[in-house]
Protein backbone atom coordinates (compact mmCIF):
# COMPACT_ATOMS: atom_id res chain seq x y z
CA UNK A 1 0.00 0.00 0.00
CA UNK A 2 2.83 2.37 0.86
CA UNK A 3 4.50 1.58 -2.44
CA UNK A 4 1.29 2.39 -4.30
CA UNK A 5 0.95 5.68 -2.40
CA UNK A 6 4.53 6.66 -3.20
CA UNK A 7 4.04 5.72 -6.85
CA UNK A 8 0.89 7.83 -7.11
CA UNK A 9 2.63 10.79 -5.52
CA UNK A 10 5.58 10.37 -7.87
CA UNK A 11 3.30 10.39 -10.91
CA UNK A 12 1.59 13.57 -9.71
CA UNK A 13 4.87 15.32 -9.00
CA UNK A 14 6.29 14.19 -12.33
CA UNK A 15 3.28 15.55 -14.16
CA UNK A 16 3.45 18.84 -12.29
CA UNK A 17 7.18 19.14 -12.92
CA UNK A 18 6.82 18.42 -16.62
CA UNK A 19 3.84 20.74 -16.98
CA UNK A 20 5.52 23.51 -15.02
CA UNK A 21 8.76 23.31 -16.94
CA UNK A 22 6.94 23.25 -20.26
CA UNK A 23 4.55 26.06 -19.36
CA UNK A 24 7.40 28.23 -18.12
CA UNK A 25 9.22 28.01 -21.44
CA UNK A 26 6.30 27.55 -23.79
CA UNK A 27 4.18 30.55 -22.97
CA UNK A 28 2.32 31.57 -26.10
CA UNK A 29 2.80 35.18 -27.16
CA UNK A 30 -0.35 36.62 -28.75
CA UNK A 31 -0.37 39.46 -31.24
CA UNK A 32 -3.93 40.78 -31.00
CA UNK A 33 -5.26 43.65 -33.15
CA UNK A 34 -7.64 44.44 -30.27
CA UNK A 35 -4.62 45.85 -28.43
CA UNK A 36 -4.19 48.52 -31.11
CA UNK A 37 -6.34 51.51 -32.00
CA UNK A 38 -8.33 51.26 -35.21
CA UNK A 39 -6.21 52.36 -38.14
CA UNK A 40 -2.89 52.12 -36.29
CA UNK A 41 0.00 50.02 -37.53
CA UNK A 42 0.62 46.73 -35.71
CA UNK A 43 4.32 46.49 -34.88
CA UNK A 44 4.85 43.83 -32.18
CA UNK A 45 8.32 42.87 -30.91
CA UNK A 46 10.11 39.73 -32.13
CA UNK A 47 7.99 39.40 -35.28
CA UNK A 48 7.64 41.56 -38.39
CA UNK A 49 4.17 41.75 -39.93
CA UNK A 50 3.78 42.66 -43.60
CA UNK A 51 0.85 42.83 -46.00
CA UNK A 52 1.89 41.15 -49.26
CA UNK A 53 0.07 41.06 -52.57
CA UNK A 54 -2.29 38.13 -53.08
CA UNK A 55 -3.19 36.24 -56.24
CA UNK A 56 -4.95 39.14 -57.95
CA UNK A 57 -3.84 42.19 -59.88
CA UNK A 58 -5.88 44.47 -57.64
CA UNK A 59 -4.45 47.54 -55.95
CA UNK A 60 -1.39 46.34 -54.03
CA UNK A 61 -0.89 47.01 -50.32
CA UNK A 62 1.83 49.36 -49.12
CA UNK A 63 3.11 46.67 -46.74
CA UNK A 64 1.81 48.04 -43.43
CA UNK A 65 -0.42 45.81 -41.30
CA UNK A 66 -3.16 47.78 -39.55
CA UNK A 67 -5.79 47.12 -36.90
CA UNK A 68 -9.15 47.50 -38.66
CA UNK A 69 -12.77 46.51 -38.11
CA UNK A 70 -15.06 44.40 -40.25
CA UNK A 71 -16.58 46.89 -42.68
CA UNK A 72 -19.44 44.53 -43.52
CA UNK A 73 -20.84 44.92 -40.03
CA UNK A 74 -20.91 41.23 -39.13
CA UNK A 75 -18.81 41.81 -36.03
CA UNK A 76 -18.93 44.62 -33.47
CA UNK A 77 -16.46 47.46 -33.85
CA UNK A 78 -14.73 46.32 -30.65
CA UNK A 79 -13.34 43.33 -32.54
CA UNK A 80 -10.31 44.30 -34.61
CA UNK A 81 -8.79 42.33 -37.45
CA UNK A 82 -5.51 42.43 -39.34
CA UNK A 83 -5.85 44.79 -42.30
CA UNK A 84 -3.70 46.90 -44.59
CA UNK A 85 -3.44 50.11 -46.58
CA UNK A 86 -3.76 50.15 -50.35
CA UNK A 87 -1.28 52.11 -52.41
CA UNK A 88 -2.42 55.24 -54.27
CA UNK A 89 -4.38 56.14 -56.34
CA UNK A 90 -6.95 54.31 -54.19
CA UNK A 91 -5.11 55.31 -51.02
CA UNK A 92 -7.46 53.78 -48.47
CA UNK A 93 -7.48 51.26 -45.63
CA UNK A 94 -8.77 47.79 -46.39
CA UNK A 95 -9.95 45.33 -43.79
CA UNK A 96 -8.55 41.83 -44.10
CA UNK A 97 -11.78 40.29 -45.38
CA UNK A 98 -10.32 41.10 -48.80
CA UNK A 99 -7.89 38.29 -48.12
CA UNK A 100 -7.82 37.40 -51.81
CA UNK A 101 -6.16 40.78 -52.48
CA UNK A 102 -3.48 40.78 -49.80
CA UNK A 103 -2.03 38.16 -47.47
CA UNK A 104 -0.71 38.47 -43.96
CA UNK A 105 2.98 37.62 -43.62
CA UNK A 106 4.74 37.17 -40.27
CA UNK A 107 8.52 36.77 -40.10
CA UNK A 108 9.92 35.85 -36.69
CA UNK A 109 13.25 37.17 -35.44
CA UNK A 110 14.12 33.60 -34.46
CA UNK A 111 12.46 30.36 -35.61
CA UNK A 112 9.53 29.19 -33.48
CA UNK A 113 7.97 25.80 -32.83
CA UNK A 114 4.34 26.79 -32.47
CA UNK A 115 2.06 29.13 -34.40
CA UNK A 116 -1.67 29.71 -34.00
CA UNK A 117 -3.98 31.93 -36.02
CA UNK A 118 -7.67 32.77 -35.73
CA UNK A 119 -9.64 32.67 -38.98
CA UNK A 120 -13.11 34.28 -39.10
CA UNK A 121 -15.74 34.03 -41.79
CA UNK A 122 -16.59 37.07 -43.84
CA UNK A 123 -20.03 35.92 -45.00
CA UNK A 124 -22.76 34.06 -43.15
CA UNK A 125 -24.42 31.96 -45.82
CA UNK A 126 -24.19 28.77 -43.78
CA UNK A 127 -24.92 25.33 -45.19
CA UNK A 128 -22.98 22.12 -45.58
CA UNK A 129 -20.49 23.47 -48.11
CA UNK A 130 -17.64 25.74 -47.09
CA UNK A 131 -18.38 29.29 -48.15
CA UNK A 132 -15.17 30.70 -46.68
CA UNK A 133 -11.79 29.19 -47.50
CA UNK A 134 -8.38 30.33 -46.34
CA UNK A 135 -4.87 28.98 -46.09
CA UNK A 136 -1.78 29.10 -43.91
CA UNK A 137 1.76 28.34 -45.06
CA UNK A 138 4.89 27.96 -42.93
CA UNK A 139 8.49 28.24 -44.12
CA UNK A 140 11.83 27.47 -42.49
CA UNK A 141 14.88 29.75 -42.38
CA UNK A 142 15.93 28.58 -45.87
CA UNK A 143 12.46 29.53 -47.19
CA UNK A 144 11.49 25.89 -47.67
CA UNK A 145 7.77 25.18 -47.33
CA UNK A 146 7.27 23.00 -44.23
CA UNK A 147 3.51 23.40 -43.65
CA UNK A 148 0.59 23.86 -46.04
CA UNK A 149 -2.96 23.80 -44.69
CA UNK A 150 -6.34 24.80 -46.07
CA UNK A 151 -8.80 26.45 -43.69
CA UNK A 152 -12.50 25.67 -44.22
CA UNK A 153 -15.30 27.48 -42.41
CA UNK A 154 -18.50 25.57 -43.03
CA UNK A 155 -21.80 24.48 -41.53
CA UNK A 156 -22.31 27.72 -39.64
CA UNK A 157 -18.82 27.67 -38.12
CA UNK A 158 -18.07 31.34 -37.51
CA UNK A 159 -14.38 30.96 -36.75
CA UNK A 160 -11.63 28.48 -35.94
CA UNK A 161 -8.10 28.53 -34.57
CA UNK A 162 -5.51 26.80 -36.73
CA UNK A 163 -2.39 25.55 -34.94
CA UNK A 164 1.02 24.47 -36.21
CA UNK A 165 3.07 22.61 -33.60
CA UNK A 166 6.50 21.20 -34.38
CA UNK A 167 8.94 19.38 -32.04
CA UNK A 168 11.68 21.99 -32.58
CA UNK A 169 11.95 25.65 -33.64
CA UNK A 170 11.71 25.49 -37.44
CA UNK A 171 9.11 28.10 -38.39
CA UNK A 172 10.72 31.31 -39.61
CA UNK A 173 7.82 32.70 -41.65
CA UNK A 174 4.08 32.16 -42.04
CA UNK A 175 1.77 33.49 -44.74
CA UNK A 176 -2.03 33.38 -44.48
CA UNK A 177 -5.04 34.76 -46.29
CA UNK A 178 -8.11 34.01 -48.36
CA UNK A 179 -8.35 32.06 -51.62
CA UNK A 180 -8.59 33.42 -55.13
CA UNK A 181 -7.97 31.17 -58.16
CA UNK A 182 -8.98 32.57 -61.57
CA UNK A 183 -12.41 33.59 -60.24
CA UNK A 184 -13.38 29.91 -59.86
CA UNK A 185 -12.57 30.05 -56.16
CA UNK A 186 -13.13 33.48 -54.67
CA UNK A 187 -13.24 33.29 -50.89
CA UNK A 188 -12.62 36.11 -48.46
CA UNK A 189 -11.61 35.48 -44.88
CA UNK A 190 -10.75 37.54 -41.81
CA UNK A 191 -7.70 36.96 -39.65
CA UNK A 192 -7.62 37.86 -35.98
CA UNK A 193 -4.82 37.11 -33.49
CA UNK A 194 -1.48 35.51 -34.13
CA UNK A 195 0.09 33.34 -31.45
CA UNK A 196 3.56 31.88 -31.34
CA UNK A 197 5.97 30.10 -29.00
CA UNK A 198 9.66 29.34 -29.33
CA UNK A 199 9.29 26.11 -27.37
CA UNK A 200 6.79 23.34 -28.22
CA UNK A 201 3.49 23.61 -26.40
CA UNK A 202 2.97 21.18 -23.47
CA UNK A 203 2.34 17.65 -24.61
CA UNK A 204 -1.02 16.03 -23.71
CA UNK A 205 0.95 13.25 -21.97
CA UNK A 206 1.74 15.66 -19.17
CA UNK A 207 -1.93 16.11 -18.45
CA UNK A 208 -2.48 12.35 -18.63
CA UNK A 209 0.28 11.76 -16.09
CA UNK A 210 -1.10 14.44 -13.81
CA UNK A 211 -4.63 13.10 -14.04
CA UNK A 212 -3.47 9.52 -13.46
CA UNK A 213 -1.50 10.46 -10.35
CA UNK A 214 -4.38 12.50 -8.96
CA UNK A 215 -6.76 9.58 -9.53
CA UNK A 216 -4.37 7.21 -7.75
CA UNK A 217 -4.14 9.50 -4.72
CA UNK A 218 -7.91 9.90 -4.68
CA UNK A 219 -8.35 6.12 -4.57
CA UNK A 220 -5.86 5.85 -1.73
CA UNK A 221 -7.60 8.57 0.23
CA UNK A 222 -10.97 6.90 -0.23
CA UNK A 223 -9.65 3.53 0.90
CA UNK A 224 -8.09 5.10 3.94
CA UNK A 225 -11.28 6.88 5.02
CA UNK A 226 -13.43 3.77 4.49
CA UNK A 227 -11.06 1.32 6.22
CA UNK A 228 -12.86 -0.43 9.11
CA UNK A 229 -11.59 0.33 12.61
Amino acid sequence: MRTFRVLGLFVVLSGLSFWGSQDAHAGIVWVNPDDYAVGSQITPPFVTLTAVLGNTNQNPPDGRVLALVDDKGHYPSTIHFFGWHVLPPVNTDQVSWRGKWANLQAVFDNPVSYVAMDFYRNDFYGGANPDEIGFILAFDAANNLIWNEWVYLEEFVDWKTVEISLPSPQIKKVVAGGVYVKKAIDQDILIRRLGYSIEPIPEPSALVALAGGAAALAILRRRKTTRPA
